[in-house]
């Protein structure tokens, strides 16, 4: 009886080792990698409809650069760190902001809000 002591607490160590060194069987790296593609462009799409509205205030500079950020954010969505697509996709939203900001507000801009 003693001995049992003595080895179930090992048998059970070499069990969960045992769990622990073969790949977890639900892990799809395919449908993890559609889903993150997924969450990058779901956060994309409100940086493209910023984008949209600031794009007429903006300078000739400013909408060659914002351009191609985008086109980085949507290459990095799909191909690359959905991660870093979608720190793109803030940093355009942000700037956007800031483009449309600086263009000021109409009266009927503020219609959207409620």
């Amino acid at each position: 009886m003693d001995q049992t002591r003595r080895l179930l607490p090992l048998a059970a160590l070499a069990a969960g080792a045992a769990t622990l060194a073969r790949p977890a069987a639900a892990c799809d790296p395919d449908a993890m990698d559609a889903h993150l593609t997924a969450v990058c462009d779901g956060a994309l799409a409100p940086a493209r409809a910023a984008l949209e509205a600031a794009l007429p205030h903006a300078t000739p500079e400013e909408r060659l650069a914002l351009q191609r950020a985008l086109t980085l954010a949507n290459t990095t969505c799909t191909t690359g760190d959905p991660v870093q697509g979608a720190r793109i996709a803030a940093n355009l939203a942000r700037i956007a902001g800031r483009i449309e900001g600086r263009a000021g507000l109409k009266p009927n801009d503020l219609d959207a809000l409620a």
